[in-house]
């Protein structure tokens, strides 16, 4: 059994490739970001009789296939039944995305394939320590695809997207010193910055760039310095703290300074006088003995 098993998932996997390959009229690439939402379109339905719509789902990460749903319904034996939904044209809603939701979902009816959608995932992870958010310090982020066939894995058949580094308004960075690439593929690309102090609170942008005509999704990364010391001019209240002794009135200075004069002088008399206390007592005692 043990030995038929392998075979039966090698022989699903290449007629899902295959389908995904050449039947590009029923091929739907979709790209969003962890725990984010997502639309699968079951599309060239001439009528959205939803009862009689299946979906299945198959991961090539944990290379399994389930049904999740059957007849319109979500199955309740599926771990994404609580964050599914079917829409009124049978489409398949998710939210709350994970890692394990990418990969390729199959809208069937009468166990016929109409559409087969290939959900890719899109997640950004800072490798840097805290402590090196700072100027000078390294910046290493590391931007992975969770393809629809394994995470940040390109095969030949995944050349329809790439992932680039950019600034906030999309602008690719450019090629400088301070910028190095790592591990630069189309489905996993790790940018080291060296940092400056404009880049505090700065918005560093992964993006996945396709060849069809879908909107752009991207993950940002805020840079926030934590250990940042700002230099004296850029703060006035720390400054004018510093400088206030040198720009107190003459007075307020006379009275800084023989305050604690007299509340020593007080002190040092109050003590002198207690201290002549016990010895008078003592001596007057004494002669009371002697007379």
């Amino acid at each position: 059994m043990k030995g038929m098993k392998n075979p039966m998932r090698h022989l699903l996997l290449t007629s899902l490739l295959l389908t995904g390959v050449w039947c590009e009229k029923d091929a739907v690439f979709v790209y969003s970001r962890l725990g984010g939402g997502i639309l699968l379109p079951c599309t060239n339905l001439v009528s959205p009789d939803c009862s009689l719509i299946s979906w299945t789902f198959y991961s090539g990460r944990q290379i399994s296939y389930t049904q999740i749903v059957i007849g319109g319904r979500i199955s309740a034996n599926s771990d994404k039944s609580t964050r599914m939904s079917v829409t009124s044209d049978c489409s398949l809603r998710l939210h709350d995305l994970s890692s394990d939701d990418a990969g390729s979902y199959v809208c069937q009816k009468h166990e016929n394939t109409i559409t087969n959608v290939y959900l890719s995932l899109l997640a950004v992870t800072a490798l840097s320590k805290i402590t090196d958010l700072q100027p000078g310090g390294n910046l290493i982020l590391s931007c992975i695809l969770f393809t629809y066939y394994d995470a940040g894995s390109c095969k030949s058949y995944s050349n329809v997207f790439s992932l680039n580094w950019a600034t906030e308004d999309g602008t690719v960075l450019p090629k400088e010193s301070r910028y190095e690439l790592i591990g630069n593929n189309c489905c996993n690309i790790t940018l080291v910055t060296k940092l400056r102090r404009e880049d505090n609170n700065r918005k560093w942008r992964c993006q996945v760039n396709t060849t069809e005509e879908s909107r752009t999704v991207f993950q940002d990364f805020t840079s926030a310095f934590l250990f940042h010391n700002p230099s004296t001019a850029q703060n006035p209240i720390l400054s004018s703290a510093m400088d206030c002794p040198v720009q107190l009135p003459i007075s307020r200075i006379v009275l800084c300074v023989a305050l604690p004069v007299l509340v020593i002088i007080v002190g040092f008399f109050t003590w002198r006088g207690d201290h002549k206390r016990p010895k008078t007592s003592a001596a007057g005692f004494e002669l009371q003995e002697f007379s």
